[in-house]
């Protein structure tokens, strides 16, 4: 993902831009409260990670890795496969979000917050604003069109309902007892269409890696 902290870094090779990022960066020292120590994590295809990206996207909750909170590792994962995303997006220019879509995710991010104070100190925390982080919430709003645009999936067959059905009864499991098939059966057709556009997408995102020049620094 090439997140707020990233905007309008210029493209390089990727190795050159390491190397030149690596040599420019200060030397450490002890931070104050107020500051932020950053760090190159990934080069993608040429757009720098940081370590500040992922803070955002960990403490505002910009991206999804499951019920419980992710790990800096699984968070940079999930930022690099948006990269590779990204600029396949910039390559075909889908339609720009309407700004009252934006405006409507950028609520939702305010709502992951008990009070606005706490919102701004995030903000300040992870060091960006609400300039940067709209900018990245249009890019949301890009990738999803051009995901929704290019990844259609066709309705499940009969017999397809029934074999998912059976294959993943949890996910039709209400307290405790199977929802019988007939009143299960919008869901089932949301969930095997979602779960086929998954593997799509996942299939699809596994060839940009193999395509791209990547450079993982993440500490394992």
């Amino acid at each position: 993902m090439t997140s707020p902290a990233a905007n309008g870094r210029s493209r390089m090779g990727g190795t050159a831009l390491l190397l030149a990022a690596l040599i420019l960066a200060p030397p450490a020292r002890a931070a104050t409260a107020q500051e932020i120590i950053d760090r190159v994590l990934a080069v993608v295809a040429g757009d720098l990670i940081m370590l500040s990206d992922v803070a955002a996207a960990r403490d505002l909750g910009l991206v999804q890795v499951g019920s419980a909170p992710g790990t800096n590792r699984e968070i940079l994962t999930r930022l690099i496969d948006r990269a590779l995303v990204l600029a396949e997006v910039e390559r075909y220019a889908p339609p720009e979000p309407a700004a009252d879509e934006i405006d409507l995710e950028l609520e939702a991010v305010r709502a992951r917050f008990p009070a606005p104070g706490a919102f701004a100190k995030a903000l300040e925390r992870v060091g960006i604003d609400e300039r940067h982080l709209r900018q990245t919430l249009r890019q949301d709003l890009r990738i999803a069109t051009y995901l929704d645009q290019r990844f259609s999936v066709p309705p499940p067959s009969d017999e397809e309902l029934g074999r998912f059905y059976r294959d993943h009864p949890k996910l039709f499991t209400r307290d405790g007892a199977l929802v019988p098939f007939d009143q299960a059966r919008q869901d089932v057709i949301e969930a095997s269409t979602a779960d086929r556009r998954r593997a799509l997408v996942e299939e699809w995102v596994a060839g940009l890696h193999r395509r791209a020049e990547i450079i993982d620094l993440y500490p394992e």
